[in-house]
């Protein structure tokens, strides 16, 4: 009888431990998931952040007083839900970057693209047979690059989940890093100076750019309502180890991991002169989910570039000019449809990525409703030198990241407003006379979509959109050249400081502009451009002061490195007694005579 009951007990044991084996081999197999078992769209938990309101006061707007921020004292619950949702964004990161590198684009198929000769560019128009002229691609390549776009596009998730940002907040993100980490408290001054309250992440590319500026991480950031993100924190050690991650990427990836849902990115070197927090409130900015500004040409995105990416261009109608749109006569039904004759611009028909180019040094977009926007253009950039780059620019000026957010939207059919305000160009003339031009200045996007109603949307309904297509094209021709240029009424929301830039120690290294002899400048960089700055007193009372840009970043530059002696990695190895010399001769110079 006791025999029996040992070996029952025994087969009892057996099967336990062949349980416990099989419970092993399903954990473990959840806990590689991979691409075939693991539905990316899953992960999502707002109760993660919901349910814990020192986490959620942690990351709202910021209160009036900067210095009175609320400290958090995390429990045993609150580092628990700290780490599965660490875990949680690591394993959402590594299938994403699965999904690229299962789509990698390299030379291996054959040359990706080749950008002819000047000499065979057909003049004229951008038209299809123009912009197709300025390039060749094999059809063995566009049908491969065609599929890979595709299983992209189909692997991404319907949206990024909540639990990789904190839902219903709204802040301001910076690239850091070395010099990118001076400019970028400059920028940081110039947006409090217009009354902004917003919260500021920096993104520190790798974790010796955070050991090496921890003083400027963790006091000089905070002072001003901002703190460093390191992006292999984010990311996870598995998804970036044996990576390499290129400054033109930095962007895309500081939009996927920043904890905000509406995010301004703002490069560096970019100054604001006008209070953004109103935008984020604003009809414009919550119908749309983007606004992306204007750069300076024309968009050159190579035909065959719509086919990889599946977007029928249709080639029978117009949609626009240039950056404006067309309306149909009523009485004129097919008036914009293109005959085979008519040089008619690629990119006004329907369906193709409206004029103008877009300039990237600046743009503000919704996490929540264009996700998978900021997920695909981050594919582009990945492979944006060996390819994408080249698609999307064709070898005009400004090739780089700037064109992957449009046309990533575009393909996810997700909504966006560009200004149609024209850049204006800051600058100085040279002895020689010629014009230099030293940053782009961008129109308030508020102002801009209420002259483009005005003068063009309700001009044409109230009209009963009458007109023939041809009287329209001349005068949206008209109001671009006088209303909708770069010296319009439009006031500017930002200069991107971006040729030469903010920087001391780069200033002096210039004989073309900068006085050794004198430790000053030769010219007047800005030739005393000046912009409204609103001032709230105490009893909430506004007031409009006249400020002279180039004079006020001076009186920066004085206040941080010359009075408070703030440390900067960027200026460790400097004679810090020189550059403050130059800095102050500046000051003096440029002070405004009473």
């Amino acid at each position: 009888m006791k025999g029996k009951y040992v070996q029952k007990l025994s087969r009892y044991r057996i099967k336990l431990l062949v349980i416990a084996l099989l419970a092993l081999i399903v954990f473990g197999s959840l806990i590689t998931t991979s691409l075939n078992s693991y539905n990316i769209n899953d992960i999502n938990d707002d109760d993660l952040l919901s349910s814990n309101s020192q986490l959620s006061e942690y990351h709202n707007h910021l209160i009036d007083d900067p210095k009175n921020k609320p400290t958090i004292i995390p429990t045993d619950s609150d580092q628990e839900s700290k780490e599965l949702k660490e875990s949680k964004k690591h394993l959402f990161w590594n299938t994403i970057f699965e999904i690229f590198d299962s789509n990698k684009i390299d030379d291996s198929i054959g040359t990706l693209i080749e950008i002819t000769d000047k000499s065979e560019h057909l003049e004229g128009p951008k038209t299809k047979k123009a912009l197709l002229s300025r390039a060749k691609m094999s059809d063995e390549v566009v049908a491969e690059l065609k599929r890979k776009h595709k299983r992209v596009v189909e692997s991404l998730p319907n949206s990024i989940p909540n639990v990789m940002y904190k839902k219903d907040t709204t802040g301001a993100v910076f690239i850091g890093g070395a010099r990118f980490s001076w400019l970028t408290y400059l920028a940081i001054l110039s947006l409090r100076e217009t009354g902004s309250k917003l919260p500021i992440e920096v993104i520190m590319p790798i974790r010796d750019d955070y050991e090496k500026e921890k003083e400027y991480c963790d006091v000089l950031l905070p002072e001003l309502g901002a703190r460093c993100v390191i992006v292999p924190d984010e990311l996870g050690e598995t998804t970036v180890k044996g990576r390499k991650l290129f400054a033109y990427q930095f962007k895309s990836i500081a939009l996927a991991i920043s904890s905000f849902q509406n995010i301004l990115l703002l490069d560096s070197d970019n100054m604001l002169v006008s209070n953004p927090d109103v935008v984020f409130q604003s009809r414009l900015y919550q119908r749309y989910g983007m606004i992306t500004w204007p750069d300076y040409w024309k968009r050159t995105i190579y035909p065959k570039y719509y086919d990889i990416a599946d977007i029928q261009v249709n080639d029978h109608k117009r949609l626009r000019y240039d950056r404006f749109p067309l309306y149909e006569p009523i009485n004129s039904h097919g008036a914009l449809n293109v005959k085979s004759e008519d040089e008619v611009p690629f990119h006004d028909l329907e369906h193709a990525v409206p004029d103008l180019s877009t300039e990237s040094g600046q743009l503000m977009i919704n996490k929540a409703t264009h996700g998978r926007t900021i997920l695909l253009s981050l594919y582009y950039n990945i492979y944006g030198p060996d390819i994408f780059y080249k698609l999307f620019s064709l070898g005009e000026q400004g090739e780089g990241d700037k064109d992957t957010f449009v046309t990533a939207a575009t393909v996810n059919q997700q909504s966006y407003y560009q200004v149609k305000s024209f850049i204006k160009s800051p600058g100085y003339f040279d002895k020689d006379g010629k014009f230099q031009g030293v940053a782009m200045a961008q129109k308030n996007p508020l102002v801009d979509e209420q002259l483009f109603n005005d003068i063009i949307v309700d001009y044409f309904e109230k009209l009963g959109r009458t007109m023939s297509v041809a009287d329209q094209i001349k005068r949206l021709d008209a109001l671009a050249q006088d209303d909708f240029n770069s010296h319009n009424g439009v006031p500017i929301f930002a200069l991107h400081c971006n040729h030469p830039k903010l920087d001391p120690l780069d200033y002096m290294t210039k004989e073309n502009i900068y006085d050794s002899t004198e430790n000053k400048l030769k010219y007047r960089l800005y030739d005393k451009l000046h912009y409204d700055k609103i001032i709230k007193s105490d009893t909430g009372q506004e007031k409009i002061i006249k400020t002279d840009f180039e004079f006020e970043q001076w009186l920066h530059m004085k206040d941080v490195l010359c009075l408070k002696k703030l440390q900067f990695e960027h200026f460790k190895k400097s004679d810090i007694d020189r550059v403050c010399e130059f800095i102050n001769n500046q000051v003096e110079w440029l002070q405004p005579q009473i």
